[in-house]
């Protein structure tokens, strides 16, 4: 179910429908939802990797839930999944993580990059120019 059909259902939820509704909401881990998305995208898992620039032996037990990605790995693996900036924030938020926000100049930047389609590389241009921190180690 979309999040935003289940929040419309748990909104007009009266007190007695609430529990059942509750109940059939599973949490979903990080490492399944990072899954689902190359599903849905139909995306190589490897290229995601190389994509991501994230070195390959970390990036797999990222995706096996043996490491717990920092908030800049899951922004790489957006860049490398061209993800938009709802699924980038919805990602964040499942690996509990803070969402990109507009007023941090940084996060400035990462959504400008996420919204017009731009790669890692460029997306580390833009950072570089603008005298931030890149996403990934160089």
């Amino acid at each position: 179910m979309k999040t935003k059909n289940l929040e419309a259902i748990l909104k007009s939820a009266n007190e007695t429908e609430k529990e059942q509704i509750i109940k059939q909401i599973q949490d979903i881990s990080f490492c399944d939802y990072i899954h689902q998305l190359l599903v849905d995208n139909q995306l190589d898992k490897a290229a995601v990797i190389e994509a991501s620039q994230i070195p390959r032996t970390y990036a797999y037990q990222i995706f096996q839930g043996v490491k717990q990605a920092g908030r800049d790995k899951i922004l790489q693996l957006a860049f490398a999944m061209k993800l938009d900036l709802e699924e980038t924030n919805r990602m964040l938020t499942i690996a509990n993580h803070s969402m990109l926000y507009a007023k941090k100049q940084r996060d400035a930047i990462i959504i400008f990059a996420l919204s017009n389609h731009y790669n890692l590389m460029d997306t580390n241009e833009l950072l570089n120019e603008l005298n931030h921190e890149l996403l990934g180690s160089f």
